[in-house]
């Protein structure tokens, strides 16, 4: 089996690798201008030493109002964007969720926890996968702040690990029963939302027959 790092070491790894690939790039462009590092170490109220340091990836940690500051100095704009890739920590009732809903129907099926995706360098994991009957993606909400986002990226998730049905497990809040009753129109197409039902057969180890959504009180 291939060994996983953990995604925050992952993600240092990568801020470093990124931090070295933009010093690089003020020194491409100061060059590229014709311009000192004493010009731009003026420009930017710094010591022609400063800059040349961060040339060279000499900074430790290039905070991103420095990195903004002297990019701008040479022609250029950083851009930053993040983007949603699982794992992460869980909260303590997401946790409590996972356990309740193997605890309901795992006897019938093989249970895996946060498995990742089949991916080199994808960090994403489905919350549980279970197989048996069928393997079937599970993940677990606590709170439905963007359903149609929670749905896409579930459903990313099931396709990358080749499962063939998902389960989505909503905690059953007042929030989270609005949310989906207002959805309801336009999940019923594509979800089986009727929980004892769903919740029936993974207990008896059967394949669900469609996609669903839980709601689950833990």
């Amino acid at each position: 089996m291939a060994s996983r790092t953990s995604p925050i070491a992952d993600a240092a790894r990568r801020a470093s690798l990124q931090q070295a690939a933009a010093c690089d790039e003020l020194r491409n462009a100061r060059l590229a201008r014709g311009l000192s590092q004493a010009a731009i170490a003026q420009a930017l109220s710094i010591t022609r030493s400063q800059v040349s340091r961060v040339e060279r990836n000499r900074i430790k940690s290039l905070d991103l109002a420095s990195l903004a500051r002297h990019a701008a100095a040479v022609g250029l704009r950083p851009s930053l964007k993040l983007y949603p890739v699982g794992g992460g920590l869980r909260d303590a009732a997401q946790v409590r969720y996972v356990a309740s809903f193997v605890e309901r129907v795992g006897r019938a099926w093989r249970v895996r926890l946060d498995v990742p995706m089949p991916l080199p360098g994808d960090l994403r994991a489905v919350d549980v996968l279970l197989e048996g009957a069928c393997v079937i993606a599970v993940e677990v909400v606590t709170r439905l702040l963007d359903l149609q986002a929670v749905l896409r990226a579930a459903q990313l998730k099931q396709r990358d690990i080749g499962a063939a049905r998902l389960v989505i497990v909503v905690a059953g809040t007042h929030a989270n029963r609005r949310a989906l009753a207002e959805a309801r129109p336009a999940l019923i197409a594509t979800f089986d939302l009727d929980t004892p039902r769903t919740l029936a057969q993974l207990s008896a180890g059967r394949d669900p027959g469609r996609d669903a959504i839980v709601v689950l009180v833990a």
